[in-house]
Order: structure tokens, then sequence, then C-alpha cells
């Protein structure tokens, strides 16, 4: 049964997604940049990941933010090119959350999930278990 499946949160931006290894990055997101977040290279491939995560036992939600301090029209923006970019690397990841930015990514029941995170404040603040993407897939 799904309530004996373990949640785990999973970062886009530096986790899954190499946005920080693109040139000029910051200032593409300051100038609320189009394309950027649809450019992004997988740091990791949906079939390595659900080996590391079998769906029998782990239930994976995508948990991410926009950029700081963004519009709101670019806000809309960036979670139509977030959810585009993982129809195309990810698609079977369906449950997808996406939050204003902030150092905080505890949601109910925290404290019995996973985050996979590659920004520390994040998980230090973060009541369950969290893990640095680095650790698990380099």
């Amino acid at each position: 049964g799904c309530e004996y499946m373990k949640k785990i949160y999973l970062d886009m931006d530096g986790t899954i997604a190499n946005l920080y290894e693109q040139k000029n990055w910051l200032e593409r997101l300051q100038k609320e940049d189009t394309t950027i977040f649809l450019e992004c290279q997988p740091l990791i491939s949906e079939n390595e990941l659900l080996r590391l995560f079998p769906p029998k036992y782990y239930e994976i939600i995508i948990l991410s933010m926009t950029p700081y301090n963004c519009s709101k029209e670019y806000h809309n923006q960036v979670i139509e090119q977030k959810n585009q970019w993982l129809d195309i690397h990810f698609p079977l990841l369906k449950k997808r959350i996406y939050k204003k930015y902030g150092n905080n990514k505890n949601l109910k029941n925290s404290v019995n999930a996973i985050l996979i995170d590659d920004n520390e404040t994040i998980r230090n603040t973060f009541k369950g278990i969290a893990f640095n993407p680095i650790d698990l897939w380099g």
C-alpha cells in the first residue's frame, strides 16, 4: 500500500538539472530569460534515479522553487518551462510542487520524508532526512 512508501522530495536546479553550469545563469534569471530552464542538461537520468529509488518503495515528488524576487509572470513562465523540461527528461515524475523562492522546503509530514537538494541551507532546515545529490550521483 501507498502508506508504506517513503516520500522523496526532489529538487531540480543543481540537483537533477544543471542550471548552474549554464553560462551567465544568474544574469539570465535576472533578465527573466524564457528559455534557460529548458536548456538545462539532466544531471542524472530518469532510469538511474528510479534504480536508486524504486517506485515500489519510494514516491518521488518534485519540489522546486522559482527564482528569487521574480515577477508573477516569470514565476508562472518558469513553472511552465520546468514542467516541459520534466515531461522530456523525467516523464514518469508526475507529482510536482512549485514554491516561491525561500530557504525552507518543509511540508506536512516532512519529518518522515527524504529531501534531495544541493542547497545546504535548505537541507539544514529540513525536518526529515536530507541528502546532497553529490553524495548520491555526483
